[in-house]
């Protein structure tokens, strides 16, 4: 695969969920520079995925019906990055269904509503809505937070999870900014609204700022500190590039995200601009989630739709969408691969290679592929250039080739070149290599 190539799978694996052939041919013929300012700015591109979505009449009243459309979503979208941020954002600031009862289906759709328009918005708008949205006051309770008896947890969690992270504020901070929360709460309906009774008016002082702070004057008083944009530029690098940012790089993009009033496309854009990004370091360089994994495959493949039972699989692999298994999100990285999880990708690898359309999934066409590239050798490079951007490693092809000219079954025939591609797939989906996102 050429270097231009190269980079454009990358991109559109990190700032989406891959591409298929005809996207990644799109963005070639457009180039980097052209493809990254659409990805930035997704209003500017067509997209029929509403119309797609409604035609499916998924049931968003229920936690699985939402499950299901935002998979489809993610496999339909031409705006991938926007797409991408919701599923950054539903890590980051995190709720669950757990805690939502009957309001689940409702309040989740909202709150992935909210990361699709504001997730590449202002930072201030985007934690000033959060603290408003009906998902979040529940689950970290501060729907029960009032004045007299104030409730902590969205307090901090706000400044150790969402903003500044540890050691950058204290517990005064948290007990004040908690004050600074009461009131804010949800009507029946779970909308937000201030209980002006159960707001304390009082003065409170939260890192430095004094005064009868209310929730957003605790938010103005978290980005005036200079630990809030390091902590968010950290942390969208290493969702989008590398694990281990040099602090000069880090310092470089917070000064880029504090300089722009905390603008999320100028942050996020500087780092798909980076020469970081670029590197040989970042390339292959992160563990694909299971989300990554599973709507990564079925957009190589082509596919039309996602399997009906994708939620539960995905919960399989590590990654139950509208539940992260704490308010921290996923821990991602080492943590999506053991044995049991690893077990499952290769099941789902080997179930794509080998649907045929029984229930109108089918994903590979082997015939063709003996069709136009007629040697084992040709239909190896062209699946190792597909699904590995080429970069199949001699050993790797070595055993892929031997598997593939089995005398027993080579592709000359056309029953054991149907086995042989498909198994083809499966191995190779199911490699080290192919992990990596």
């Amino acid at each position: 695969m050429d270097q231009a190539r190269r980079e454009l799978s990358h991109l559109l694996r990190r700032a989406g969920f891959g591409a298929s052939a005809a996207e990644l041919d799109r963005a070639v013929r457009a180039g980097f520079d052209a493809t990254v300012e659409a990805l930035l700015h997704p209003e500017t591109v067509a997209d029929d995925t509403e119309d797609r979505l409604d035609a499916l009449g998924f049931d968003l009243s229920r936690a699985d019906g939402v499950r299901q459309a935002w998979l489809h979503r993610m496999l339909y979208t031409q705006r991938p990055l926007q797409e991408k941020m919701v599923l950054f954002w539903h890590g980051h600031l995190t709720s669950s269904v757990t805690k939502l009862g009957r309001r689940a289906g409702p309040l989740m759709t909202k709150q992935l509503a909210l990361y699709r328009a504001q997730g590449l918005g202002n930072w201030r708008d985007l934690l000033r809505a959060v603290s408003r949205d009906g998902a979040m006051l529940f689950y970290l309770d501060n729907r029960l937070n009032r004045k007299g008896a104030p409730n902590e947890n969205y307090a901090r969690e706000l400044m150790e999870l969402f903003s500044l992270g540890i050691g950058n504020y204290d517990e005064h901070d948290v007990r004040e900014a908690a004050r600074a929360f009461t009131g804010w709460t949800i009507d029946r309906d779970g909308e937000f609204q201030v209980n002006a009774r159960q707001h304390d008016d009082g003065p409170k002082t939260v890192l430095g700022r004094s005064g009868a702070l209310a929730g957003d004057d605790v938010i103005d008083a978290i980005l005036a500190q200079p630990a809030a944009a390091t902590f968010l530029a950290r942390k969208l690098f290493r969702f989008f590039a590398y694990d281990d940012p040099d602090p000069a790089v880090v310092d470089r993009l917070a000064g880029v995200f504090r300089d722009s009033d905390y603008d999320l496309r100028t942050l996020v854009g500087a780092i798909l601009r980076s020469p970081e990004f670029r590197s040989d370091k970042a390339y292959h360089a992160l563990i694909k989630s299971p989300v990554e994994y599973a709507i990564g495959s079925l957009k190589l493949l082509g596919a039309e739709t996602v399997p009906a039972d994708l939620p539960a699989v995905l919960r399989r692999m590590g990654q139950d969408l509208l539940n992260p298994p704490s308010v921290k999100g996923w821990d991602g990285g080492q943590a999506w691969i053991n044995a049991a999880t690893l077990l499952e990708r290769s099941n789902y690898a080997n179930r794509l290679a080998s649907a045929r359309g029984e229930h109108g999934e089918s994903y590979l066409d082997p015939a063709e592929l003996v069709h136009r590239y007629r040697t084992p050798e040709g239909v190896v490079d062209h699946l190792a250039e597909v699904l590995l951007d080429g970069d199949c490693p001699a050993a790797s092809r070595a055993a892929l080739l031997d598997y593939a000219r089995d005398a027993s079954a080579g592709v000359n025939d056309d029953d054991a070149a149907d086995r042989k591609i498909r198994g083809l797939a499966h191995l190779i989906m199911a490699s080290p290599l192919y992990q990596l996102s």
